[in-house]
């Protein structure tokens, strides 16, 4: 017990010391490094795609573009004017910003709405004039949206045409930094694998999609699974489609990393 009970000391004292190590050797005085990367052409291009989505032919009335420099702050903003020709002008620091903007001019000046359930876009036409510049800006840097339990309540049953319908709401809605647990099976499968863990012990370990937030949070093991390889590869497509139009749209999406949860095998 006393030899158990130092190593156990020591172990704890040497952790200590890392993590000390760590945290002086990374020092993060901003996050400026934490910002779109994504070409402003590019998140433009998916600005314009939303409002084809939701518009159809009348999102020819918008002409958008995306200027980072049109915020000194590291702020989201957004400018929107009338043209001489009934058109909306709209400038974004950001696709985020540039979406969410155009959406604020869509319900407080032609009364729209998009929502989960549904949504009003009967656009008036012509579109409302704007007197002047109508600047938005918000003063959070990063809004984050979602949880880890809705993945299995919701999220693991859905399609790319209902994520892509996801993505363009959290974009009209200002969220820039969503989380984005898809797929991650996959790549945990290949990181076992390496290990030496044989398929039958990691079918042992993954619980089925409904489960899996619990399976993620070490509360259970195996439950309603196995998870077919089919499900895995799925998964992981999907997971890169999600990804690319959340980055297309500036968000930066908060990816998994380890939980600590390992399956049984590992002791072998």
């Amino acid at each position: 017990m006393w030899l158990n009970m130092s190593f156990k000391k020591a172990s704890y004292a040497a952790l200590v010391v890392v993590c000390l190590c760590l945290t002086v050797s990374c020092k993060f005085p901003t996050l400026d490094h934490l910002k779109p990367k994504a070409s402003d052409k590019t998140q433009a291009r998916a600005v314009s795609g939303l409002l084809r989505r939701l518009l159809g032919n009348r999102s020819t009335e918008f002409i958008v573009s995306v200027n980072r420099s049109l915020s000194n702050d590291s702020l989201d903003v957004c400018e929107l004017r009338s043209a001489k020709n009934n058109k909306i002008v709209a400038t974004g620091s950001t696709g985020v910003a540039l979406a969410s903007g155009i959406y604020n001019y869509l319900k407080y000046f032609c009364n729209c709405h998009v929502s989960w359930s549904g949504k009003q876009l009967e656009v008036p036409s012509p579109l409302p004039q704007l007197t002047g510049v109508l600047r938005i800006n918000t003063p959070h840097r990063f809004r984050y949206y979602q949880n880890v339990c809705t993945v299995s309540y919701s999220f693991v049953w859905w399609d790319w045409p209902r994520w892509e319908k996801e993505i363009d709401w959290m974009a009209l809605n200002g969220i820039n930094l969503p989380l984005a647990f898809t797929g991650q099976e996959a790549v945990w499968q290949e990181v076992y694998r390496s290990l030496g863990l044989n398929e039958s012990e990691l079918e042992d370990f993954f619980s089925g999609p409904a489960f899996l937030a619990w399976n993620r949070m070490a509360n259970m093991d195996k439950f309603g699974g196995p998870l077919p390889q089919s499900w895995h590869v799925n998964q992981l497509y999907l997971q890169f489609k999600i990804l690319e139009r959340m980055r297309a749209f500036g968000m930066i999406p908060v990816l998994p990393a380890f939980s600590g949860n390992i399956p049984q095998g590992i002791l072998r």
